[in-house]
């Protein structure tokens, strides 16, 4: 009976201590509880804000491309109506540069920032498809006649990366398309013109 009261003497005595700790326990678990949702939560706003990125670039993925392919064709066009590299008047003049500029990027320049949301496999995929589009941009200019330059550059500086930034932006699109739900996935435009003037003119330069 001593030994059960001087028990009992005992853990009244540390009855304050014993509820403190049991107090700060709780607080612990409640902060990891809150913490893991905290990480849910924001997990979740970067998955939407990485679909809405992904979406948005899509869009503009998509008409740029398909602009790309209209160029990529023109100059094949150009370029085979004129006796493959044969050419005679200097076919690409400023009237056919302006005829088929692109249009001025939007989404990119103002999303280019947040990218790195996506992920990385894709990111590099988009990236790589607008520095690729902005080669198809400033090589079509240079190809452009300048009486002041006395050599003239040849079509594959266009329609190289123009078919590059077509065919492999494809599988980017595929995993947007996933992302967002998309039910029609984007046809890959035409380019049979393009390739065989680039074949044309690859195997000009290996001979």
């Amino acid at each position: 009976m001593t030994i059960c009261y001087s028990i009992y003497a005992e853990l009244k005595a540390w009855q304050s201590s014993i509820g403190a700790l049991l107090g700060f326990g709780g607080l612990i678990v409640g902060a990891l509880f809150n913490a893991h949702l905290n990480r849910k939560r924001d997990a979740r706003l970067r998955d939407e804000e990485a679909k809405a990125i992904a979406s948005a670039l899509y869009g503009e993925i998509v008409i740029v491309r398909r602009y790309i392919a209209r160029i990529a064709n023109a100059v094949a066009r150009k370029y085979e109506a004129h006796g493959f590299g044969h050419f005679s008047g200097e076919p690409f003049d400023q009237h056919f540069t302006e005829r088929y500029a692109m249009p001025d990027l939007k989404l990119y320049p103002a999303l280019a920032s947040k990218v790195g949301l996506l992920p990385s496999r894709l990111a590099l995929e988009i990236v790589k498809f607008y520095s690729q589009a902005e080669e198809v941009q400033t090589w079509l200019k240079r190809l452009q006649h300048d009486e002041g330059r006395p050599f003239s550059y040849g079509v594959n500086f266009v329609l190289d990366p123009a078919i590059d930034a077509v065919l492999n932006v494809g599988p980017a699109l595929r995993e947007i398309e996933r992302m967002a739900d998309i039910s029609e996935p984007e046809e890959q435009p035409e380019l049979k013109q393009a390739l065989s003037a680039q074949a044309w003119e690859n195997e000009q330069n290996e001979g």
